[in-house]
């Protein structure tokens, strides 16, 4: 059975990236934060176990609709068919095979989802063990705290951290399932902005006033159904809220993005970390991190 759904995300920009500094992944116990990978300075790699076995690395990827994993995992647990969908970067679409799976990062776990079964080359580029790319489908399912400076992701099931000053909380709005944030240039021009977490570098979907195009103003942007050029212009600095980023490079996408209700995509590695309160609507970035000291 074909569906009539749209499975957006999983964009990766291949230009910007450092070296990066991996560190160890470990499993949850339960209690503690989940231990992350971070590689290339910027994506985020979890633990995920996949119908009881694991853990498998996935990419964490706030800007994806859905969980994806590799058709060799698939083939190798026996996933059950769950029909098609179509999946859409910001640069092609194209129909994809479902499967069902039971998944749990940490504490929290969700049965029989339908995860895309596709083949994750430009994924695993960045890592080889990567098995498979985590999306809202499971994510929003309840608060997370995304420390990069300690490189861990904690499950805030209960709520806990959400009533705590952990700074300023900014109003999330969403966008066919992925979170996006106002942010102000300049001249006072507002944009919509997905927090991403698996784009390196930011994203615009159409022509921003003022933006200037670099000499080199060419980028490459790599996503599951391949690469293409875009045109690189810089900037900023913007606001989110009262935290001011400084000016960046940004990629402009092609005509097929132009007609979406977001103006582009923000990258989470931008900062020190991310407090997502889904019951809420709201985030926090930079958040004090003395607060992790007391564990929910």
């Amino acid at each position: 059975m074909f569906k009539a759904l749209v499975a957006r995300g999983a964009l990766m920009l291949a230009f910007l990236i450092g070296s990066g500094n991996a560190g160890a992944a470990v499993p949850p116990d339960g209690r503690s934060p989940i231990r992350v990978r971070i590689i290339h300075d910027r994506f985020v790699l979890v633990p995920v176990t996949v119908n009881g076995t694991g853990p498998y690395s996935f990419l964490l990827d706030t800007g994806a609709t859905s969980t994806m994993l590799s058709p060799t995992l698939a083939t190798r647990l026996k996933l059950s068919a769950a029909g098609s969908a179509v999946q859409e970067t910001a640069t092609h679409a194209g129909p994809v095979a479902l499967v069902r799976a039971s998944l749990a990062v940490g504490r929290v776990a969700c049965r029989d989802v339908e995860v895309i079964a596709t083949p994750l080359d430009a994924v695993q580029e960045l890592d080889r063990r990567i098995a498979g790319v985590l999306g809202q489908d499971v994510l929003r399912s309840t608060n997370w705290w995304l420390d990069y400076q300690g490189r861990v992701l904690v499950a805030d099931t209960e709520g806990k951290y959400a009533p705590r000053d952990l700074g300023e909380r900014v109003d999330v709005h969403w966008h066919g399932e992925r979170p996006a944030v106002d942010v102000l240039l300049p001249d006072r021009q507002s944009l919509r902005l997905v927090l991403d977490s698996a784009a390196s570098s930011p994203l615009l979907f159409r022509e921003v006033a003022g933006a200037s195009t670099p000499a080199d103003g060419w980028a490459r942007l790599t996503t599951h159904f391949g690469e293409t050029r875009a045109r690189q212009v810089v900037v900023g600095p913007i606001r989110v809220g009262t935290l001011v980023v400084p000016p960046f490079a940004a990629a402009m996408a092609g005509d097929r993005a132009a007609d979406r209700a977001e103006d582009g995509l923000l990258p989470t590695g931008l900062f020190e970390g991310i407090y997502f309160d889904n019951r809420a609507g709201a985030v926090v970035f930079n958040p004090r991190r003395s607060a992790l000291s007391d564990q929910p």
